[in-house]
């Protein structure tokens, strides 16, 4: 891992983590140097050419951190246009909060990250929903890629009796369909940096082929590998991949070969386990980002080797090794992502997100 500022790699228990965003100046320094490692980027028009403003050393009322462009005369900080934009709330409690969520296994839910902050119910909802704006998706999954379809939310029992039930071979629910997709590691472009684990998932209004071929255009490349199940919803976008094989699991067929979809599956299960074990209820408007914050946690590890284990039937097999990328280096890769991220809170109390149009000239 690449030296990051301040001894910030040594970040690694509970009490670390309170020495060393414990100072306001500190943790706008670590900010900067994360946001900024290349020096000071302009965020409205992406000039290097930027001055500190430090009247308030004098005695000014300029805020800390502010700088003013040399190229448009735009004044910013390293907030400016980030989910961090306009924050009332202390530094210190944003990369805090970035430490917990991140450390977390599976994720943490706002009423205990507000004990830990101490600050209130709906403002710890508001920050974590800001941290999760930062882990989106980064361009499509290439290589081999399976897909899969799951069900999360609603009733957990069939109830005809409700208005937004949906009919169908699924009988009467109110659960929302699912496209989770994993990008079976290395096999893409060996001389790709961005290698590695990666995962996603959509919801969708429904489960029909248009529905489902809306999400897999959604996440995967066209130029990818597709496996599937046998499900009908998937062979039309299937017929427009580069390649799209599938097993029958009502054959009992469960991989054949280099073809599978248990990489799906197992991101799928570890989607209901976040969600039944952390959550417990996810709102529909506010899914995507849940399943960002999954996919997110998913990606971060890199292998560490392999090992032999023993399946079932008792045969000797090889499984990689996989080890968690440090907290300290998942804030700084989450922290390159801030800029056109912004979320505002509505008029009802809830949250939407903002892409600022003239971020970097765009």
């Amino acid at each position: 891992m690449a030296n990051l500022p301040f001894g910030v790699e040594g970040v690694r228990t509970v009490r670390d983590m309170a020495k060393t965003f414990s100072d306001e100046e500190r943790c706008r320094a670590v900010l900067e140097a994360m946001v900024w490692p290349e020096g000071p980027v302009c965020p409205k028009c992406g000039s290097e050419d930027a001055s500190s403003l430090r009247d308030r050393e004098m005695g000014g009322r300029v805020r800390p951190g502010l700088r003013k462009c040399g190229g448009c005369g735009f004044q910013f900080t390293a907030t400016t246009r980030t989910p961090m934009h306009s924050t009332k709330l202390p530094l210190s409690t944003w990369l805090c909060a970035m430490w917990l969520i991140l450390q977390s296994d599976k994720g943490i839910s706002s009423v205990r990250l507000a004990a830990l902050l101490g600050t209130t119910q709906k403002a710890a909802w508001h920050l974590g929903h800001r941290i999760r704006l930062m882990m989106g998706p980064k361009g499509l999954m290439e290589g081999i890629v399976e897909a899969d379809v799951l069900f999360v939310g609603g009733a957990p029992r069939k109830d005809p009796s409700q208005p937004d039930a949906r009919k169908g071979k699924r009988g009467a629910t109110t659960k929302t369909p699912v496209l989770v997709a994993v990008e079976r590691p290395g096999s893409r472009d060996p001389d790709d940096p961005d290698d590695g684990p990666k995962a996603g998932g959509r919801p969708m209004d429904g489960n029909s082929c248009g529905d489902v071929s809306d999400a897999v255009e959604g996440l995967v490349s066209m130029e990818a590998h597709l496996m599937t199940d046998a499900g009908g919803a998937f062979a039309p976008v299937g017929s427009v991949m580069a390649a799209h094989d599938t097993v029958v699991h009502s054959a009992m067929e469960f991989s054949r070969g280099i073809v599978s979809a248990n990489g799906a599956e197992g991101f799928g299960d570890r989607l209901r386990r976040t969600v039944a074990g952390v959550f417990h209820h996810l709102g529909s408007a506010h899914l995507q980002l849940y399943f960002d914050e999954i996919s997110w946690r998913w990606g971060q590890r890199r292998q560490d080797g392999t090992c032999n284990r023993l399946t079932r039937k008792g045969r000797s097999v090889s499984r990689p090794v996989w080890e968690r990328v440090f907290v300290a280096e998942q804030m700084r890769r989450l922290l390159r992502r801030a800029f056109r991220t912004q979320g505002r809170r509505t008029a009802k109390g809830g949250f939407t997100a903002l892409c600022p149009s003239g971020a970097f000239g765009g």
